[in-house]
């Protein structure tokens, strides 16, 4: 993929980038994300993926917030969650990402992983 592509706004028909897939293992630590999920949340994509503690950073100070009720939703409550949050560009451009998250339950109730599935989201 070029890397201009990721430098488009994040519209699904004009970027071109598909759905990004991530998930935190919550209990070995481990995490992994497709290339579009690099491409979505504006990393690069020879570095680790973000652990969910350092997803934020890629936000605006006014999105953290519902990014923190999805989180909470998910990984407190076990309960799926969605919302569009923006994503903090370089040169201070913004792009819309929307968010679906699934904790993934062990047997015993307890979340024990955070699936989440990502795409380009216009920006009203």
């Amino acid at each position: 993929m070029k890397p201009e592509r990721a430098r488009r706004p994040a519209h699904a028909e004009e970027s071109g980038i598909g759905i990004g897939s991530a998930e935190w293992d919550l209990l070995t630590d481990e995490v992994r994300w497709n290339a579009e999920t690099y491409l979505l949340l504006g990393c690069d994509p020879g570095t680790a993926p973000l652990s969910l503690d350092r997803l934020p950073d890629r936000l605006p100070e006014a999105d953290r917030p519902l990014l923190r009720r999805m989180m909470t939703d998910a990984l407190v409550h076990g309960r799926p969650s969605a919302g569009t949050v923006r994503v903090r560009r370089v040169g201070g451009r913004h792009d819309g990402v929307e968010c679906a998250g699934e904790p993934v339950l062990g047997p015993d109730g307890t979340v024990t992983a955070l699936r989440m599935l990502l795409r380009p989201a216009p920006l009203d």
